[in-house]
């Protein structure tokens, strides 16, 4: 269901661009792609000419589903079951692509191993880009879009670590459920800074260049995802 999901209008036409524009051109570059589930954007990689793409997941089925892709239509892409705050022996990536990972980090310290193990696994020089729950959603615009199939809404008291429930129906199958945390903006600024990043920021969510916006225009205000950048600078 989650897999079915990624079809999805808003996610096809806002999610994708906003990640693969932070992205950029990939073409003989080497990705690792962080909670990389069914490996949907990883085949998208590949397709788009990086020459080394490996993808982690902690969930054995989503990892399971990714290689029966990959076995139906090889594009050379590895994967394997990990933790994606605890990946070791995968290093010297150009990028490191995390589409929704931080937000499942309940509280910094957890936040912080999850950075740091993107900082490992970059060559020095290299960015992390990402799609992530946005952090900087005001309370009161947590809500249900019945146009775009999709509800959430946060745990009140807003603090450290509440709970952030998305309910998303698919184009087919049944809902899918799961929960992100929220983690202050000035949290993460803080943690990705501690770890040895540069340049952290959260990016506007967006459609492609030259798309009509119109269509996602209740969407994009306040909009529920954002992106995120960072560098692991050359000097470290």
């Amino acid at each position: 269901e989650y897999a079915a999901s990624k079809l999805l209008p808003w996610r096809v036409q806002v999610e994708q661009p906003t990640l693969f524009g932070l992205i950029g051109d990939v073409r003989g570059r080497s990705v690792l792609d962080l909670a990389c589930g069914d490996g949907i954007y990883a085949r998208t990689l590949a397709d788009r000419g990086a020459s080394r793409v490996h993808g982690v997941d902690l969930s054995a089925g989503m990892i399971e589903l990714a290689r029966k892709h990959e076995a139906a239509r090889p594009r050379g892409i590895t994967y394997s079951v990990c933790d994606a705050a605890e990946v070791r022996g995968l290093e010297g990536f150009d990028i490191v692509m995390a589409a929704y990972l931080f937000n499942y980090a309940q509280d910094r310290a957890q936040l912080r191993r999850m950075a740091e193990s993107a900082f490992r696994s970059l060559k020095p020089g290299g960015r992390l880009c990402g799609v992530n729950d946005n952090p900087r959603t005001a309370p009161e615009r947590y809500r249900y879009y019945p146009e775009f199939s999709f509800l959430r809404y946060i745990e009140k008291p807003q603090r450290e670590g509440s709970a952030i429930t998305w309910a998303i129906q698919p184009l087919t199958g049944e809902p899918c459920m799961f929960d992100n945390f929220w983690i202050a903006p000035e949290t993460y600024r803080e943690v990705f800074e501690q770890v040895g990043f540069t340049e952290f920021r959260f990016v506007d969510a967006h459609v492609a260049p030259g798309a009509d916006p119109t269509p996602f225009s209740d969407f994009l205000d306040d909009c529920p995802i954002c992106g995120i950048s960072a560098v692991r600078p050359t000097d470290r």
